[in-house]
């Protein structure tokens, strides 16, 4: 976990297998919308290309409604 912020447990998202096939090719930018993983305590998870677009959406969820 990289920090903890307002209930959510903020890290970079190694778990993505596809970032793993696609690591020995020119294109290395896996997956850069979904590099990093918000879990809140209750299971929900959101995700981001940074660290600050994270805390974004957990500050404005309305803006980032789908």
């Amino acid at each position: 976990m990289i920090e903890n912020y307002k209930g959510w447990d903020i890290t970079l998202n190694w778990d993505n297998k596809d970032h793993l096939k696609r690591d020995n090719t020119k294109s290395n930018f896996f997956n850069q919308k979904e590099k990093w993983i918000g879990v809140h305590l209750n299971g929900e998870k959101i995700y981001g290309s940074s660290l600050k677009e994270i805390r974004h959406i957990i500050d404005y969820p309305s803006l980032h409604a789908n």
